[in-house]
């Protein structure tokens, strides 16, 4: 049986939350202080107490992230390098079916050669969620866009399962989000992006 955590522990893994919740947040619409928001894009160092303001701020009006359920502070804990690999791995495993009837060997050494082993390998362990979705050009840039942009939706319909506010979503991430196409079968979309977002925080280590 695990030992529970100390307070000191849980202190620490929630201030460190807070802080990855902060730099992904839409600072623009979120908070008063709209001017801050592109300091904190650019590597600005901000004053602690600075800090600690702008958080309390945004989350008196949109929660507190340290109080979130489990997924969803998996979610929001995530860097922008490691959300893009989450929705990467959630629109191949989506589209797999897309690509080939079967995947073959030379599919799947073509698969591995645009978008990874780590995607592919993915995409293969859910091939049983892949969606009845038309065929598409495994080498064209349309099939690359689709693949992509329907992860960040996916990624966008488990934050809005998790009921995390847009405010604590940067726009880019919904930008890419509204790229995605309108008809996407919610449960096995759901179910990939968990699964997805799981894979990369224990391999990145957000998710502990």
């Amino acid at each position: 049986m695990r030992a529970p955590r100390s307070d000191g522990e849980a202190i620490s893994n929630a201030a460190k939350l807070r802080k990855a919740a902060l730099l992904s947040a839409d600072i623009p619409t979120a908070a008063r202080w709209g001017e801050i928001g592109p300091l904190l894009a650019g590597g600005t160092v901000l004053s602690p107490r600075l800090h600690r303001r702008l958080f309390t701020e945004i989350a008196q009006a949109h929660g507190d992230p340290a109080t979130f359920p489990d997924g969803a502070r998996r979610l929001i804990s995530m860097t922008a390098v490691e959300r893009a690999k989450a929705a990467l791995r959630a629109g191949l495993a989506y589209h797999l079916a897309a690509f080939c009837p079967a995947v073959d060997r030379p599919t799947l050494a073509e698969l591995r050669a645009a978008y990874g082993e780590d995607a592919v390998a993915f995409a293969l362990g859910h091939i049983n969620l892949s969606a009845a979705t038309p065929p598409l050009d495994l080498l064209s840039r349309e099939a690359s866009r689709i693949v992509e942009a329907d992860g960040w939706s996916m990624l966008a319909l488990l934050a809005d399962e998790y009921r995390i506010s847009a405010a604590w979503r940067s726009a880019g991430w919904r930008d890419m989000a509204e790229e995605g196409s309108a008809s996407l079968l919610r449960s096995p979309a759901l179910a990939l992006a968990a699964a997805a977002v799981s894979e990369v925080a224990l391999r990145e280590g957000s998710g502990r």
